[in-house]
């Protein structure tokens, strides 16, 4: 212990004193040379750092298939119930739910653990897809679709949740985007076979082999993803832990890239195993979801993170009315598409996710890194603002173009719906990536609750935004709906160098509640 405190000291620049003052989220990245990781890892052999991520994004990407793939069977869905209007709700009520899912999962996840939260949510999902293939009337199926959103809101904010556990602050990005690629690649593909599959054996058989595909991953994961919550004092999301006895600080552990922490197979026990294959971790903490929840209400006020909610939900709005009239217009002339073609426009994003992971992933962590190291290794959320003006700017083109070809389609390309609906595509996940990696890099502490206030807002808004579809495009027409879209979020996006340039005074004074103070003691 004392040679490790020796090298640990001689490791620092910043002092305890003077890192109470700087903002939650100001960091010493890199250190002579090196990245330093952030959050500091433990030593405890059971900290998991090496979970399965492809289980994630498989359960992920059935989600997204099941709750937002309906676009190309839309019209077959309609035509099913003779027309019924009340048909778009099967595409609209799933993202309120989706937000609402966010609610009650991540705080029992906090209380409970993210295991038995997740396991949990793939047997719903793979219980109201079953649901979805066996309802006889259109509430039925409706009411099923919801029960399936609640379980599929979880891979909007739990799986990134486990992703920020066991990845650092230099990684973050990248690691973000190829969840987000995986999604929307296996969704993409997934969703071109729906149209021929629906065509083959019935919309029914869309959900029941889902549902069977949804049931398989359940018992795969029960054995491959383990539980990822783990308990780290608050310095450690600073890149220095102060390991305390008695209020003595006894070492300062920092660790890097090339120096890392050793694992101590003394006081902690080592990984198994049975100790993975565990469902509960320990007794419940329900105190620990009720904060979660008053979390949430402190962090909605914070002015950078209701702007990172707004613009989630705004872009999330405009993709889900795409989605929802997409498929008619290409189906009717001049384009007269057959349905079966659909589910190839939607394929689009395939492309869309090749281009987030170089462009938006590892490019945004290399340029955080890049600043950091033009200023003393110092870095500060604000720098992962920079890249979201690529796909500002991309969902603002995709509005405008799509909205006049809708409204004078002999006038213009079948591609540019295609382009349009693919741009649009291309600035959600683009603005929901930066949003995450902004908010989990300003406010460590706090990332269950701000994913959760994210992601239910978005699903809020975007439905309010969304539900009245058919109304809002009858009456205004295509060009001048998507023209006020394209404002709205226009607007929203301005406030975002607000955030930029004042970011670390608004983290300055948000910081007392959003740190906890927790010391490592031994």
């Amino acid at each position: 212990m004392a040679k490790e405190a020796d090298a640990a000291h001689h490791e620092f620049t910043v002092t305890k004193d003077s890192a109470q003052n700087v903002p939650t989220g100001t960091v010493k990245l890199v250190e002579d040379g090196e990245i330093v990781l952030i959050p500091t890892p433990s030593p405890d052999p059971r900290e998991k750092r090496n979970i399965n991520r492809i289980k994630c994004c498989l359960v992920a990407v059935l989600s997204v298939l099941m709750t937002s793939g309906m676009g190309p069977i839309t019209t077959t869905i309609s035509a099913y119930y003779d027309g019924n209007p009340r048909t778009n709700d099967l595409m609209t009520y799933p993202t309120l739910f989706m937000g609402l899912g966010n609610v009650i999962a991540v705080p029992l996840a906090e209380a409970i653990g993210r295991r038995p939260v997740f396991l949990t949510s793939a047997l719903i999902l793979t219980v109201g897809s079953i649901w979805c293939a066996a309802s006889g009337s259109l509430d039925s199926h409706i009411a099923g679709r919801d029960v399936l959103s609640l379980a599929a809101g979880q891979s909007e904010a739990l799986c990134p949740l486990i992703i920020q556990e066991i990845h650092f602050v230099h990684e973050r990005s990248s690691r973000l985007a190829w969840f987000s690629a995986i999604q929307s690649i296996g969704s993409a593909a997934l969703t071109i076979a729906t149209a021929y599959l629906v065509q083959s054996l019935g919309w029914r058989w869309w959900y029941g082999i889902f549902a069977i595909i949804s049931g398989v991953l359940f018992l795969v994961s029960f054995v491959l993803v383990p539980e990822s919550l783990y308990e780290r004092p608050t310095d450690a999301f600073s890149g220095q832990v102060h390991i305390q006895h008695e209020g003595e600080d006894l070492a300062i552990v920092r660790a890097t890239t090339k120096r890392r922490v050793e694992l101590d197979f003394t006081r902690y026990q080592p990984r198994t195993w049975r100790h993975s294959l565990k469902i509960f971790h320990g007794p419940a903490k329900w105190s620990v979801a009720i904060d979660c929840w008053k979390h949430m209400l402190q962090c909605v006020l914070f002015p950078n993170i209701l702007w990172i909610a707004l613009m989630n939900s705004v872009v999330l709005g405009i993709y889900v009315i795409m989605v929802t009239v997409f498929g008619s217009i290409l189906t009717a002339p001049p384009y007269s598409y057959p349905a079966t073609a659909l589910g190839l426009v939607q394929g689009g994003q395939i492309v869309v996710s090749m281009i987030l992971v170089p462009v938006m992933g590892y490019g945004g962590d290399k340029l955080h890194e890049w600043i950091a190291r033009r200023r003393n290794g110092i870095a500060e959320p604000e720098f992962r603002l920079i890249p979201i003006l690529l796909p500002v700017a991309v969902s603002l083109i995709s509005c405008v173009i799509f909205g006049h070809a809708g409204s004078d389609p002999y006038h213009w390309s079948p591609w540019a719906i295609t382009v349009g609906f693919n741009g649009i595509y291309f600035g959600f996940i683009g603005i929901i990536l930066i949003g995450y990696t902004y908010s989990l890099d300003s406010y460590g502490e706090r990332a269950g609750p701000i994913l959760v206030l994210i992601c239910t807002s978005r699903g809020l808004i975007s439905f309010g935004i969304s539900f009245g579809v058919t109304k809002f495009v009858g009456n205004l027409g295509y060009k001048q709906a998507f023209d006020i879209c394209a404002i709205i979020m226009g607007v929203i996006s301005a406030f975002g160098f607000i955030v930029f340039f004042f970011g670390s005074k608004i983290r300055s004074l948000t910081m007392k509640y959003a740190v906890d103070k927790k010391t490592a003691e031994i």
